[in-house]
This record gives structure tokens, sequence and C-alpha cells, in this order.
């Protein structure tokens, strides 16, 4: 398959044995036969998305944390917490 030139920057990524052994994988996995720059750009969009959608999730869980602490889901002793973590009480 012959692909057409791009006016896109072009970036240089290094086919240390640790890619090359993640790509084989991936070739023996999936069966694909994309040339390898295909292969990792997309790679690297999964894996962008993927990244993306965990900030997402990480957000949204410290929001139901403090939701579920606010409505009283919790009996935390915040007072007691700060002197257990005062310098003086770790002595």
């Amino acid at each position: 398959m012959r692909t057409m030139p791009s006016n896109h920057r072009r970036i240089a990524v290094t086919a240390d044995p640790e890619l090359e052994e993640a790509l084989a994988r991936v070739r023996a996995t999936t069966g694909t036969r994309e040339a390898t720059a295909t292969l990792v750009r997309r790679l690297a969009m999964a894996g962008a998305h993927a990244e993306l959608q965990a900030g997402r999730d990480r957000r949204a869980a410290v929001e139901a944390l403090f939701a579920a602490m606010d409505g009283g889901g919790f009996d935390l002793d915040l007072e007691a917490i700060d002197r257990i973590n005062e310098p003086d009480y770790c002595a």
C-alpha cells in the first residue's frame, strides 16, 4: 500500500527492543499488517484516549467521594486526624 506524502510535522520514535516487542505482540494478537508508523500512530491515539478517560474517571471518583463526605456518608473526626498528623504527635 502506498501512502501520500504529508504536510504534517514528523516525530522520531526510538525503536528500542521494548517497543519492538510491544509492536510484535500487538501484531501477533490482532493480526494487523499495518505499517509500523501507522500502528504506532493508532496506538498513540488509543493511548491518549485511554489516558484522558482515566483522568475523567479519577475526577468523577473524587467528586463522588466529596459528595459522600458532604452527605454524611463518612463519620470522620477531622480534628483527630489533624492531631495525628501534627509533628509532635509522631515523635
